[in-house]
């Protein structure tokens, strides 16, 4: 059985203080050290966000809500990444941010994984990268900018 989430019609996400945590209790996909994160957001930078390590070496992850910038993005997750994230039913509105790549070499260029995206709990603030079911349907070096030519 699938739960199927959709980011059409998402709530918009303001982190400040309070709700600006976030464990992800398996770490990220070629990075599972590292569990605890906060979400920076600067209003220069929007519509992107970091994603910082709050233990251990300092990381720091550029991401992006697809909603808006994404069309017709429908993520597919299995049953046991919804049970971990406890995401039920349609009301769930879980957070989705997609990493973003920026090439050092290539800085006006810049991609997003849309193949596993970040789902995080808005509630419990637990959050997990997850391979969707339906990764085939998309890339994980999605081109959201390109000013090379």
């Amino acid at each position: 059985m699938f739960v199927e989430a959709s980011v059409s019609g998402q709530e918009e996400f303001v982190p400040d203080n309070s709700n600006n945590q976030f464990l992800m209790p398996e770490g990220l996909i070629g990075l599972p050290d590292f569990k605890k994160f906060q979400l920076i957001v600067d209003p220069e930078s929007l519509p992107f966000v970091v994603l910082h390590t709050t233990e251990g070496d300092s990381i720091q992850i550029p991401a992006l809500e697809p909603v808006g910038f994404v069309e017709n993005y429908k993520l597919n997750i299995n049953d046991e990444d919804a049970e971990l994230l406890g995401l039920k039913g349609a009301d769930s509105n879980p957070l989705i941010l997609n990493v973003a790549t920026i090439k050092s070499f290539e800085p006006q260029k810049v991609t997003l994984n849309l193949a596993a995206p970040i789902i995080i709990n808005r509630r419990t603030r637990v959050g997990k990268q997850v391979l969707l079911i339906n990764y085939q349907d998309y890339s994980t070096a999605h081109v959201l900018i390109d000013e090379t030519a």
